[in-house]
């Protein structure tokens, strides 16, 4: 048995697992997650502000404690979108490992996409015809199966980089809905290859959207953990979220996390027209992504 964690240094979120792992069986010991919306304003400035770095380092000093409390003995962690797409992403990086000790690998999209699927599929067991939605901050993947072979796509379309375009004021204007909509569908993939599978949803907005389904109070990661969704659920809550400003919605929904509140709009949006273009069915959602799929891949 070895005790490891993996970081996800998202562009809205800074998530962290530490789980023992034996024989390729993996056991959750701890996870939690942050908002720290590193891709603030990176589709304007095109670098990681200095705010969103203090926000990250913060978040960082704090798993390190948790880590070091818990006798880690393998830390992996992984940068996605907005360190990809940042000019100044080496300077970070560099940072974070000078700080910390540890190198910060940036993955492409599509090893995102890979590492996501290894850490859905385990969660899932044996699945075919599906389709994996990973809603990022600036990034959105899709994984499939063709004949038996995992593919890994990516677009550059996300939650914080929606928000900064579409969603300046919440509630949103109708016509900032329809450009948003507009925006959605020129960039989502061109594909008759995702019709009618089982959507296999992950990452905040999923989790959101399940949360807000079950009618959660409190934000309770088990209970989320393979929910399913009909179409006509995530079209109900998208209608009535579309409707509220900042305050309405974190007093409605009690169980999601404040801080998503000025981007669950986008990302629920988001959700609903990947859901209308590839003729979904239903959708799944799993708690298990790229920071199991990290462990692993590597034991």
């Amino acid at each position: 048995m070895v005790k490891v964690a993996s970081i996800d240094l998202g562009s809205n979120s800074t998530r962290m697992l530490i789980a023992d792992i034996t024989n390729g069986n993996i056991t959750t010991i701890y996870k939690e997650h942050q908002v720290t919306r590193m891709a603030d304003k990176l589709s304007e400035s095109k670098i990681i502000s200095k705010e969103a770095t203090k926000r990250v380092l913060k978040v960082l000093a704090g798993y390190f404690k948790t880590i070091n409390k818990n006798n880690v003995e393998n830390i992996q962690i992984v940068g996605t979108a907005a360190l990809r797409d940042a000019k100044n992403s080496q300077e970070i990086t560099q940072l974070i490992e000078k700080k910390f000790g540890f190198e910060v690998d940036i993955v492409s999209g599509e090893e995102e996409g890979v590492l996501t699927s290894v850490g859905v599929l385990n969660s899932l067991g044996s699945l075919e015809n599906f389709l994996i939605v990973d809603i990022g901050g600036r990034s959105t993947e899709f994984i499939y199966d063709d004949d038996k072979k995992i593919v890994s796509k990516s677009v550059n379309i996300g939650v914080v980089s929606l928000s900064e375009l579409f969603f300046d004021k919440l509630p949103p204007l109708e016509k900032s809905v329809l450009l948003a909509r507009e925006y959605i569908e020129s960039n989502l993939l061109e594909s008759n290859a995702f019709d009618g599978r089982l959507l296999v949803g992950v990452a905040g907005t999923f989790t959101s959207l399940a949360s807000i389904f079950l009618e959660q109070t409190q934000f309770n990661e088990k209970e989320i953990h393979l929910t399913e969704l009909k179409n006509e659920d995530v079209f109900k809550i998208s209608n009535e979220l579309l409707h509220l400003n900042e305050p309405q919605i974190i007093t409605k929904y009690r169980g999601l996390d404040p801080k998503r509140a000025k981007t669950i709009q986008a990302g629920i949006l988001l959700a609903k027209e990947i859901i209308s273009k590839y003729n979904v069915n239903s959708i799944k959602v799993s708690n298990s992504d790229i920071l199991e799929g990290l462990i692993l891949k590597k034991y």
